[in-house]
């Protein structure tokens, strides 16, 4: 139990900054699909090291 501990402490000890960056990020990345979504332009992302390029307006397929 004594990790369950360790692990609510960590929680509460987060950086405020770190989590407004958090949201902002979230924020961005809402306004540049927005954007895309406009100019009929991709948003490039990663994950797990693989490059893909996602169209707003297109259903994306994850692999």
């Amino acid at each position: 139990m004594m990790s369950d501990d360790k692990n609510k402490s960590n929680i509460k000890q987060r950086d405020p900054d770190l989590i407004n960056a958090e949201v902002a990020m979230k924020r961005a990345a809402i306004k540049a699909r927005e954007i895309a979504g406009k100019t009929g332009t991709a948003v490039v992302t990663s994950e797990n090291k693989v490059i893909r390029e996602e169209y707003p307006n297109q259903i994306s397929s994850k692999h």
